[in-house]
């Protein structure tokens, strides 16, 4: 495990990392998840450990320009520039309609280059296969496969992430790597005002957490497999690398080493989730949110509640609902038969019609709460349909008209251009379009009707 560690990851250079830091988008100690924007975690003081502090400080000696916009921006602020804390502050997130799951919301100086460390392990990690925009669907297709042929298992974990202890990321990550993880962690996590060691690595909440976990499970499922195979290599085999796919605590090995990977996982501290680990000869699997019983997709549709009890989030949440359903459609019924199966389509035309709604048909790649995406078969569903019908004009050019929801913020943060394009510049070629002029300060606003034009609907 530790010679594939040191294989993955390689030798690390601080300029190679701060090159990727950046802030995140999430909450931070001293930060509300109301307002996450670029200027609020500039502001001073800024939350960091003491041991986060050195390495900030060489950061900004990296990146003059952001070193200079920090000091213009708060200019004529009575503040120091850090505000020294002993960790991450403990908070939890909705994980489903029974449980709430626990995070911790690290300091903002640590999350910063908490980011630029995930993003450099990230890019180490798609080198062996393990790239972590493709996984998931990669992870789908081998399940619902792996339910056919048997010949994989799918393994999955009670909270790992909490079980990633300090002295085996000691052993298995090269030094340099280990001393960066150790000096932006949270030795201790604030429980309703009380001081609590942390005794794992990292809480989730800490960028590192997840390419750390994956990494685990990967080289120990990699380390098995070897063993099995007898000879002396502490390597695999190119084209073998793939072999062996995490996704977090998703784990696909082969089912001839499922039973010693849960074994040497167990003895390292990790709990095996049996209710969601399936082996052998049972014909189901399960990874990634994808449920598949001898090769059918048996996962259910979950209905979540609409955001409020507004009548303008009705609209929305219908649109949500449809075209998430009508991807189950399609792979049940086929991209040309899905629209003429009724039950959906009727079921919504009466509550359009019950709440006097006007259906927007808008381009495939709006947003779920857009409106309702037919990706090229709107001609066909309005001619099966009766719904009211928001209007969609052909426009002389052979472009489409059309109306669409947004959310819109109430209140928005003005946008400070030497915080923004101080950031633009370290990766100008890395940004598809220009920083917004306000960033919007989240939960406070509503959806509005807006008209677009595209090319196709």
């Amino acid at each position: 495990m530790r010679a594939l560690m040191h294989f993955v990851l390689g030798e690390v250079s601080l300029e190679e990392l701060y090159h990727e830091c950046k802030h995140s988008s999430g909450a931070t100690v001293g930060t509300n998840y109301s307002d996450t924007s670029p200027e609020r975690k500039s502001t001073f003081p800024m939350s960091a450990t003491s041991r986060a502090v050195p390495l900030f400080d060489d950061y900004l000696r990296y990146d003059p320009q952001l070193a200079e916009a920090l000091v213009e921006f708060n200019k004529g602020r009575i503040a120091p520039m850090y505000d020294i804390v002993s960790g991450s502050t403990a908070t939890t997130v909705e994980k489903n309609n029974r449980k709430r799951r626990f995070i911790s919301k690290e300091p903002t100086v640590n999350m910063f280059l908490q980011q630029g460390l995930m993003q450099l392990m990230y890019l180490r990690m798609a080198v062996v296969g393990l790239n972590v925009e493709s996984l998931p669907d990669q992870h789908k297709q081998r399940a619902r496969m792996a339910s056919i042929t048997r010949a994989e298992s799918t393994v999955d974990w009670t909270s790992a992430s909490d079980c990633d202890g300090i002295e085996l990321l000691r052993f298995l990550l090269p030094s340099k790597w280990f001393d960066l993880v150790w000096s932006l962690r949270s030795d201790f996590t604030s429980i309703n005002g009380e001081q609590v060691k942390l005794n794992m690595i990292s809480t989730m909440g800490n960028a590192v957490t997840f390419p750390l976990e994956t990494l685990v499970f990967w080289t120990a499922g990699h380390a098995v497999r070897l063993r099995r195979l007898g000879g002396n290599s502490l390597f695999p085999e190119w084209e073998d690398l793939k072999r062996v796919s995490v996704f977090g605590d998703d784990c696909i090995v082969c089912t001839e080493d499922s039973h010693q990977f849960i074994e040497l996982c167990e003895k390292l501290g990790f709990i095996v989730n049996r209710g969601k680990t399936f082996i052998g000869d049972i014909p189901f699997r399960e990874s990634c949110g994808g449920d598949y019983l001898a090769g059918y997709d048996v996962r259910p549709y979950n209905v979540r509640s609409p955001h409020n009890s507004r009548h303008s989030s009705l609209e929305p949440w219908l649109y949500i609902i449809m075209n998430r359903l009508i991807k189950k459609y399609i792979s049940y019924f086929g991209a040309v038969s899905y629209i003429y199966n009724r039950k959906l389509f009727t079921v919504m035309e009466e509550l359009f019609r019950e709440y006097g709604l006007k259906l927007k048909i808008v381009p495939h790649d709006f947003p779920d709460d857009a409106g309702l995406r037919l990706e090229g078969d709107h001609v066909r569903f309005l001619l099966c349909y009766r719904f009211n019908y928001d209007s969609i004009a052909l426009g002389s050019h052979g472009t489409y008209l059309f109306r669409y929801l947004t959310f819109k913020y109430g209140k928005k943060r003005p946008r400070d251009d030497h915080i923004r394009y101080s950031m633009w510049l370290k990766k100008p070629t890395m940004s598809v379009r220009r920083p917004l002029k306000h960033t919007p300060i989240r939960r406070k606003g509503g959806y509005m009707v807006a008209k677009g034009l595209s090319t196709y609907l």
